[in-house]
């Protein structure tokens, strides 16, 4: 028997094709931002197989957004400690 599915990392090639268009037309950073963020979802791609849900763009911005998530929550950790110091200081 055959694959009936199409594997996820063929579907997430499919979904960074269908963006193209939408990368090139943004400004030079915000293309690097982008890219960022496909890399992103690219680092998750074993949750994204588990996942097995059949619009890949679900998974993938869910793994953008756990990582953007994580970023934010060690930004706050960093502010907070230089608040202590400029408490302390």
């Amino acid at each position: 028997m055959g694959r009936t599915v199409a594997p996820y990392s063929i579907k997430m090639d499919l979904v960074m094709t269908r963006f193209e268009s939408f990368r090139n037309a943004l400004r030079r950073e915000d293309q690097n931002r982008f890219d960022e963020l496909m890399r992103y979802a690219r680092l998750q791609v074993q949750a994204g197989v588990m996942a097995q849900h059949p619009n890949a763009f679900d998974s993938m911005s869910m793994a953008m957004h756990v990582k953007l998530k994580q970023q934010i929550d060690d930004l706050a950790i960093r502010l907070n400690e230089l608040e202590k110091k400029v408490q302390a200081g």
